[in-house]
């Protein structure tokens, strides 16, 4: 069962990322949404704005991605979520030209919520290991 907080967590990566519904990252983010780590954009705060940035590259590198919720833990105004990312890069990404390798990316991210959005987000993933896929470092 999932409470409202976890809702949104999933809603970030299956609709804003996977799907790539961008306006639902104006419902579901703070306007002061701050990302900490892994992706996060240059900025912070990044707001909604910052988010679809990122997703845009996401969706632009990897247009087969599919993501998958592994784990989910809820404690308070916290959610942990365990995901997984694979696709075909095939699109730049972080100026790294299309490589057309398969890869596959794990993560977890650390959202905290109040009045019902999405204020912060703390992202660990294994970015060595997907440029290692991609064949960009031995």
């Amino acid at each position: 069962m999932t409470n409202a907080n976890e809702e949104l967590a999933h809603r970030f990566h299956m609709y804003v990322f996977q799907a790539g519904r961008l306006e639902v990252a104006d419902e579901i983010l703070s306007a002061s949404f701050t990302w900490h780590g892994g992706f996060a954009p240059p900025q912070q705060p990044c707001g909604p704005e910052g988010v679809k940035q990122v997703a845009r590259a996401v969706i632009t590198a990897f247009p087969d991605r599919k993501i998958v919720h592994h784990d989910a833990i809820t404690a308070g105004d916290k959610v942990l979520i365990r995901w997984s990312m694979s696709g075909t890069h095939q699109g730049e990404l972080l100026g790294i030209p299309p490589t057309r390798k398969t890869m596959t990316i794990t993560g977890f991210d650390y959202f905290r919520f109040e009045d019902g959005k999405i204020v912060e987000m703390w992202q660990e993933t294994d970015q060595l290991g997907m440029l290692r896929q991609l064949g960009v470092i031995q």
